[in-house]
């Protein structure tokens, strides 16, 4: 295995809005709207649903004699308002297209009624006379991925949802959502100068290993390809020298930089970031992150046993967090527990209170190794037991 990063990856959204979109176009009168409304109001309990209407007639965002109207009308670019439950916004013009994604961020899906000239997968609804089926034959709408009409299947269309078959609709949508969700790779974060412990915390050694070793191998039965988050050069003929890494490209911003640089080199992954000064994470914990995993919010990770403040350094960061995660450190947020604070994620209950208690001195480096040393012992000697009463 050598070295290696993937210095050509570029990232060029498959999307217009949002990784989780749902195209649905047709005709005006052709039911769009009204199976779109039905379909939030099923899927609501489960889904945090935005919805995306194209070349909307024109629109007011209030009504006459409201302040916000009477500014709009005055001539203001933009108008923003809110309450505790509800806000809103109206430009003049277009917003920006990372305005619009941003907006829209905080969705698990969304339903973009209308882009039938789009790229994007369309679900075409079939108008009476069926006119639009001719523009689907001449390959004016392309990429069509499933029919709805109002009338039984007679055309030979697949698959065909009758617009009263919600149920088998729905089944349609979450599988199609499905097929959608990242794979993981998984990322050790080495990056750090390890100033206080005075030698690289990669390279210490609990048991029989490099700690940074023991990360990785760890990770890898879950993920599809597990990497070493390093500085250039860091380990040029060292240890780690012939392992996957990727290096630094967002310089002197800490595990933030570290988790943006694999994103930069691997848009299309969900990434589980994983420190590698945590000598008493267990499998079983990596274990229940994933399963709980919702691939549609910005991340997965622990509450602290200590402040039950989001872990940042034991986590799933989803696609979708890049733009978010870059937000922040535009604002001057370098920490990515402010991330997980101040974003859509879920937050889970750690089980093991020591699992990710790191070792950031050398006297708390002794101490956790003799525990865990003690630990292994004493597994050892309840193994011999257990043999022997056999």
């Amino acid at each position: 295995m050598t070295t290696k990063e993937n210095h050509n990856s570029k990232r060029s959204p498959k999307y217009l809005f949002h990784p989780f979109e749902i195209v649905l176009c047709g005709y005006s009168g052709s039911g769009k709207t009204t199976l779109i409304t039905r379909l939030i109001e099923k899927m609501r309990a489960r889904y945090k649903i935005g919805y995306v209407k194209h070349d909307a007639h024109r629109f007011r965002m209030d009504h006459e004699g409201k302040d916000t109207f009477k500014s709009w009308m005055a001539g203001a670019e933009q108008v923003f308002i809110f309450d505790s439950e509800h806000s809103a916004t109206i430009h003049r013009g277009r917003p920006s297209l990372i305005e619009q994604r941003a907006a829209l961020s905080n969705c698990d899906f969304i339903f973009l009624e209308g882009y039938k000239n789009s790229s994007s997968p369309k679900i075409v609804f079939i108008d009476i006379e069926e006119k639009i089926l001719e523009n689907v034959r001449e390959g004016q709408i392309e990429n069509v991925v499933a029919y709805v009409g109002q009338k039984e299947n007679h055309l030979s269309v697949e698959p065909y949802f009758h617009r009263d078959n919600l149920d088998g609709f729905i089944q349609f949508v979450e599988a199609s959502l499905r097929k959608r969700i990242p794979a993981l790779n998984g990322l050790v974060l080495t990056g750090g100068k390890s100033t206080r412990m005075g030698s690289d915390k990669a390279l210490l050694y609990y048991l029989d290993k490099p700690h940074g070793e023991v990360v990785m191998e760890m990770l890898k039965p879950y993920c599809e390809n597990v990497f070493l988050s390093s500085r250039q050069g860091q380990w040029v003929n060292g240890e780690f020298s012939s392992c996957p890494q990727i290096y630094d490209r967002f310089l002197d911003f800490g595990p933030m930089g570290g988790v943006l640089s694999a994103m930069k080199a691997h848009p299309d992954n969900a990434w589980l970031v994983v420190a590698c000064d945590l000598p008493h994470l267990e499998p079983s914990t990596l274990e229940v992150l994933i399963q709980n995993r919702n691939p549609y919010r910005f991340a997965t990770a622990f509450r602290s046993q200590i402040n039950d403040l989001p872990e940042p350094l034991c986590a799933i960061y989803e696609p979708k967090s890049y733009l978010r995660l870059l937000e922040f450190l535009g604002m001057g947020y370098e920490c990515p527990r402010k991330f997980l604070i101040h974003s859509d994620s879920i937050l889970l209950s750690l089980k093991n209170e020591k699992a990710l208690e790191n070792a950031n001195y050398v006297e708390e480096f002794k101490k956790i190794s003799v525990e865990i040393q003690k630990a292994r012992k004493s597994a050892e000697v309840q193994k011999f037991e257990k043999e022997a009463r056999a």
